[in-house]
């Protein structure tokens, strides 16, 4: 069977695909709702045609339009790279993009070996393919959501690279199942609006860009 990307009205958004991961790694837009449809009529969501840990990662890109209201410091807390006590200080983007060249740089290598390790568990269990679709769909959808409103505005673009960094941390460890899911926290921050940045000169730097 082959399977094409649909917007919500049915229509294709490319050609079809030998699989429905394949389908939404094709798509160039992600419309919401976004699925995919079987040459047979049958219809599977984001997260069925992602498979297992696929209703994480639909949740989380559900997340990125809702624009809740969090309780920050907790989730600020709850660090990819474990949890820390240190006071979470809400600063001003200048602020955060400074604050972000002296981050903990032991902590940051934690934060990338985690995120490593949730793509490798992944691609370990033969599902690379539903990696590189939810990665897709979510950088879509992320891309135009965190754009800066200022193209000439450096701090902005700061902000949303290192936003879009930290989300396909938050995907990948979504899809892996990982439980606890170490990027939980700072998924539903930047959900949400806010760019946790991370230790920085003894304090838990967030900004909201």
């Amino acid at each position: 069977m082959s399977w094409s990307a649909v917007d919500g009205q049915g229509s294709d958004l490319a050609g079809a695909r030998g699989s429905p991961a394949a389908a939404l790694a094709a798509a160039p837009a992600a419309p919401r709702p976004v699925a995919v449809r079987g040459d047979d009529g049958s219809r599977l969501s984001v997260g069925q045609a992602l498979g297992a840990g696929g209703d994480r990662v639909a949740d989380l890109i559900d997340a990125l339009f809702r624009n809740d209201t969090v309780d920050v410091e907790p989730l600020a807390r709850s660090t990819p790279a474990g949890p820390s006590t240190l006071p979470v200080v809400a600063v001003t983007l200048r602020a955060a993009v400074a604050a972000s060249d002296r981050v903990d740089r032991a902590w940051l290598a934690e934060v990338d070996r985690r995120r490593a390790e949730c793509r490798r568990a992944v691609v370990d269990a033969g599902r690379e393919e539903a990696l590189e679709a939810a990665l897709h769909v979510a950088m879509l959808v992320a891309t135009e959501l965190f754009d800066p409103r200022d193209d000439g505005d450096v701090d902005e673009h700061v902000a949303s690279g290192a936003r879009l960094w930290l989300l396909a941390g938050a995907v990948a460890s979504a899809l892996s199942g990982a439980e606890p899911d170490p990027f939980a926290g700072w998924a539903a921050l930047l959900a949400a609006g806010w760019w946790p940045v991370g230790p920085s000169d003894g304090r838990l730097v967030v900004t909201r860009p």
